[in-house]
């Protein structure tokens, strides 16, 4: 009964991850779950995400589970919208609040309709460097770990698509974004070169990724949810609308 209930596990669904954990620190809290509920060996669970979220970042992380893991790749590749609030005046070392101060500089002059036009440089297919704090790799080691442990490294500059972007609000040195992004598109790195064109600078001091391709935050399962009863009825849910969205990837519509 529970190798049957496994099966039934097997597609895809959202979870809304919370503040202060990582992708890989998630999936291994639902594989806990799911091994404790039908009292199985771990070596039978399978759980992969598609497109990771920093630890300080919060909102919607796709999950592929057993035999449909492999479609998570058509998923990573999709569109991923987010809404992010930047502060003015200080850079971080991690492009975020979780780093250490780095530089801080005036931003009295910075107003609302220079930082809306700066914005429109960012959206398009633009080349950005990815953070130097990230889960990017070179020759198999990541980049932050590589940072953390003291050695130089110049993170290479890359091709990525920011379909949108609007400034919705502006409190300074506060100001909001909503973005709507393609695949490998780091936002930190976005605030950091945005507060760099209005002659300051900035970082991240709150990331929510509202959608990813059809998952939106609405039918992303509470960490109160987890369950397998939950993630059961979340698979049934969303496997109509994932299916068009798959496809679409899979074709190069996205």
């Amino acid at each position: 009964m529970c190798m049957k209930t496994l099966k039934s596990l097997n597609g895809i669904f959202a979870v809304h991850k919370p503040y202060g954990i990582t992708s890989a620190q998630l999936l291994e809290k639902i594989k806990d779950i799911v091994q404790k509920e039908l009292s199985i060996s771990r070596k039978y669970i399978k759980f992969g995400h598609g497109g990771t979220l920093d630890s300080t970042a919060t909102g919607v992380l796709v999950i592929g589970s057993g035999s449909a893991t492999p479609q998570l790749k058509y998923l990573i590749g999709g569109e991923k919208e987010y809404f992010v609030k930047g502060c003015l005046g200080k850079s971080t070392d991690t492009l975020n609040e979780a780093g250490k101060v780095t530089e801080e500089l005036p931003f009295d002059h910075v107003t609302e309709s220079q930082l809306a036009f700066k914005l429109l440089n960012f959206q398009g297919r633009i080349k950005q460097v990815p953070p130097l704090y990230s889960a990017l790799k070179l020759k198999g080691q990541r980049y932050s770990d590589i940072a953390r442990e003291g050695n130089s490294i110049t993170p290479t500059a890359r091709f990525v698509h920011c379909y949108e972007a609007q400034l919705e609000g502006f409190s300074p040195p506060f100001f909001t974004l909503k973005l709507l992004t393609g695949r490998g598109f780091y936002v930190r790195s976005l605030v950091n070169d945005l507060g760099k064109e209005v002659g300051s600078c900035a970082h991240v001091c709150e990331l929510v990724r509202t959608r990813q391709g059809p998952f939106t935050l609405k039918n992303s399962l509470q960490e109160d949810q987890w369950s397998v009863k939950n993630i059961t009825k979340a698979i049934r849910y969303s496997t109509k609308k994932k299916n068009k969205y798959v496809q679409d990837c899979i074709d190069n519509k996205w």
